[in-house]
């Protein structure tokens, strides 16, 4: 990952890179602290030369379209939270005391493998008119061009037409301000706010409009709701309600009085409430000090008079229309979308 800015902040694991700290901000995630997923290195392309195809059979004008032309449509801000629907993977094992998967298999994220960012680009909707879609087109899907990968293919999500034509799910240009990097995507990339990283592809290099499913691997075999006995349930899309505090794991705290900031999130609403406990007492209201919104993260914080000895602080968001986070959850096979209550442990002097 030769053009991460301050690759020493990361922990790298295989290919992808996690934060060493979880001081994620508050409104905004600096791109030198953004988690990476990546398989492979991140391809470079030449933007006057770089093109993707807009093809299918719900597409009436099948077309290829240049960066030129994704900047001279009108470009929609968007501040979304982005993250993987393995972040948490390492609680199955921390929490739940589930056997750790090969070092091989899964990247084994602790919680950094999200951020909040602001992006900037054309909506999706715009970009799909120039491939003068049909009636008929029922599914969008969207695909890289790298295919270093456990599929042999090139990494591609399929999302109903009216989530990729909803007016915040965009084509990304920019992040934070700037050009996207390569390691996020550079030149072009899809963010598809609430919904797992997955379907926010980086690199595109084809969007496919179809009136049927368009399967993947990615899809229909590993991003799936799953029992513990492996059956598949079906894509997994939205994340659910979660919260966790931007604190590392085993964090080091000074006894005295101490303010502890966290994350709350859920896709398309906003949070309303967030509580705190100290090793298993009663739950107490946090302050909500930022964004609120449908697709922006919701930090908190709240004062503790911390101790000397191990506690565990336990937080549990609760979204506008009442869904809250659960007391625990049932493993799953391929150790994704962890939003459990957690027993956040943290070491006081």
């Amino acid at each position: 990952m030769s053009n991460v800015k301050n690759p020493a902040e990361f922990t790298a694991l295989k290919r992808s890179l996690e934060p060493k700290t979880m001081d994620l901000g508050l409104d905004q995630t600096g791109i030198d602290r953004f988690f990476v997923c990546s398989v492979a290195d991140a391809p470079e392309f030449d933007a006057a030369t770089w093109s993707m195809t807009i093809d299918g059979p719900a597409a009436a004008s099948p077309t290829v379209v240049s960066l030129d032309d994704l900047r001279t449509l009108p470009q929609h801000d968007l501040g979304a939270w982005l993250e993987c629907a393995g972040n948490g993977r390492r609680l199955f094992e921390l929490v739940d005391g589930h056997t750790a998967p090969p070092v091989d298999a899964d990247t084994q994220w602790t919680l950094g493998a999200m951020g909040m960012a602001s992006w900037r680009g054309p909506r999706l909707r715009d970009v799909l008119a120039l491939a003068s879609p049909t009636a008929a087109m029922a599914w969008v899907a969207p695909s890289g061009v790298d295919d270093d990968n456990i599929e042999d293919e090139a990494p591609k999500m399929c999302m109903p037409a009216d989530k990729a034509l909803h007016p915040d799910t965009i084509v990304a240009l920019e992040m934070n301000g700037e050009p996207l990097t390569a390691e996020h995507g550079a030149p072009a990339r899809v963010v598809v706010p609430g919904w797992i990283g997955a379907y926010s592809v980086k690199w595109l290099g084809r969007i496919e409009l179809s009136d049927v499913w368009v399967p993947s691997w990615r899809a229909d075999v590993y991003y799936q709701h799953r029992l513990p006995d492996g059956t598949a349930l079906g894509p997994a899309t939205a994340h659910p309600v979660k919260s966790c505090l931007a604190l590392d794991w085993d964090a080091p705290l000074r006894s005295g009085t101490q303010e502890i900031v966290g994350y709350a999130r859920v896709p398309g609403q906003p949070i309303g409430l967030v509580e705190w406990s100290i090793d298993g007492g009663d739950w107490q209201p946090a302050e909500l000090v930022g964004p609120n919104d449908d697709w922006s993260w919701s930090p908190f914080r709240f004062e503790w008079a911390a101790t000397p000895g191990r506690h565990e602080i336990r937080t549990r968001a609760t979204a506008a229309d009442g869904t809250t986070q659960p007391e625990s959850m049932p493993y799953h096979p391929n150790t994704i979308l962890w939003n459990a209550v957690t027993p956040h442990p943290v070491i006081v002097d």
